[in-house]
């Protein structure tokens, strides 16, 4: 839970996370690797390349995908930064990256985004 706990290497979160967002195969497939580079050079990558864009944002068991119309509000934006960083397997730091702040704040130079440490 925190980095300066005893807990600091504890897996437990990641595993259900990745569980639940991967499916059992996927936890295992990564887990028998025994290293997080080599889980995601080999089975993470070959989901992320055979699932179409729409299907890599359906949560498992959440139904239909669906877009909204409506500005995010400063956590709403922070959620969904978090999530694309995490499910595409992105460093913390591409939201400093500026080809990502550009799109991101086209027609609302002023939009909220998140830091690296926030992610």
């Amino acid at each position: 839970q925190y980095l300066d706990k005893k807990d600091a290497k504890s897996t437990g979160n990641m595993r259900k996370h990745v569980k639940s967002c991967w499916g059992e195969a996927a936890l295992q497939a990564a887990m028998e690797l025994g290293n997080t580079a080599a889980a995601r050079d080999g089975p993470i990558k070959s989901l992320l390349e055979t699932r179409s864009i729409r299907t890599s944002f359906e949560w498992k068991g959440k139904g239909k995908v669906t877009y909204s119309h409506h500005q995010h509000t400063r956590a709403e934006t922070r959620v969904e930064v978090v999530r694309w960083v995490s499910e595409s397997l992105r460093p913390f730091e591409m939201v400093n990256d500026r080809g990502f702040q550009n799109l991101m704040k086209t027609g609302w130079p002023e939009y909220y985004l998140p830091s690296p440490s926030t992610v």
